[in-house]
């Protein structure tokens, strides 16, 4: 059997439909994504979240120079083209999480760039069991749940069932047994199933006895050692993003080069710094580093200045 002309055409229309494009993380990390032109850029989102576990509502998303701030609006009508690069900038305070399943990347470049004195503390694993309500009996199912944090491990048995307890009911347990101090429940996130999860909600439903999530801090709670982190990480972000803004300034003096094309890598630039602007002021380091952190504070404001000047030069 031999499909009509017509038939093939519609087929034909179908798969030309289809736009792939790459949204390129923070991270450097890349996600593939295959779309209709009449996907919104909400459904876009969902998808991102999905394979990043980074929560909807903490993405702000890059397209042809612009912020898409309207989940509704579509791909077609951003004007999206086949094999785009879309830029994935975060909420201020929000910091990219790990790779769902991924362990901590040892770098060694980053670890030659600590002086001793700043060196991190040592990966923790500490294993305890979840205190039992009054008057609860044990389940016959008992569970335990493996949290990740960072390089730590906290494993933390659940003799009532993971049925009958809730995320809150650990972040209580990790506050007050595990976590180094300081750190309130209320500032515990759990991103379970690549979703992050409710205090209230139960840690499982059924008969399940083993559970693995990843445990971050909510927007703008950051401790000491992991705005070390931030900082070193970022410290390199900037240095790249310095380095792209004089690349486009030399362009921009010598009248070189499309001017959508440079307005959209200055807007690709200024996503990034306007991110670091609006996260540094939350971030918490120790008192050895608040001389770094002020320096590279100053960077920030400088390369956003020296964006704007760029900005206008090319709108005159």
């Amino acid at each position: 059997h031999i499909a009509s002309p017509r038939l093939l055409r519609r087929s034909l229309r179908f798969v030309v439909a289809m736009l792939k494009f790459t949204v390129v993380a923070p991270d450097k990390r890349k996600v593939e994504l295959e779309c209709e032109p009449s996907s919104t850029f909400q459904q876009v989102k969902s998808l991102i979240e999905a394979q990043t576990s980074v929560p909807v509502d903490k993405q702000r998303l890059l397209c042809n120079g612009k912020e898409r701030k309207n989940g509704a609006e579509t791909l077609a009508a951003a004007g999206l083209k086949p094999n785009a690069k879309l830029m994935l900038m975060l909420a201020p305070g929000y910091t990219m999480p790990l790779a769902p399943g991924a362990p901590p990347a040892a770098d060694a470049d980053d670890a030659m760039a600590v002086a001793p004195a700043e060196e991190e503390a040592p990966a923790v694993e500490l294993s305890g069991e979840l205190p039992l309500p009054s008057g609860a009996e044990p389940s016959a199912c008992p569970g335990v749940v493996n949290v990740r944090q960072g390089r730590n491990r906290y494993h933390v048995r659940v003799p009532q069932g993971l049925a009958a307890a809730t995320f809150g009911d650990v972040a209580a347990f990790l506050s007050g047994s595990m976590l180094p101090p300081g750190v309130p429940p209320s500032e515990c996130r759990f991103i379970c199933r690549g979703k992050s999860a409710e205090h209230a909600d139960a840690l499982a439903v059924g008969a399940a006895t083993d559970l693995s999530v990843m445990l971050m801090f909510r927007e703008g709670f950051h401790l000491a050692a992991e705005g070390a982190d931030w900082l070193r990480s970022y410290s390199v972000e900037l240095t790249e993003a310095e380095a792209k803004i004089e690349k486009l300034a030399k362009r921009i003096e010598a009248n070189f080069g499309d001017g959508a094309e440079t307005s959209l890598r200055l807007a690709e630039v200024g996503g990034l710094v306007e991110t670091l602007k609006q996260s540094v002021e939350s971030v918490r380091v120790r008192e050895t580093q608040l001389e770094e952190m002020r320096q590279f504070r100053d960077r920030v404001l400088a390369a956003d200045a020296r964006l704007e000047v760029l900005r206008k030069s090319i709108r005159l």
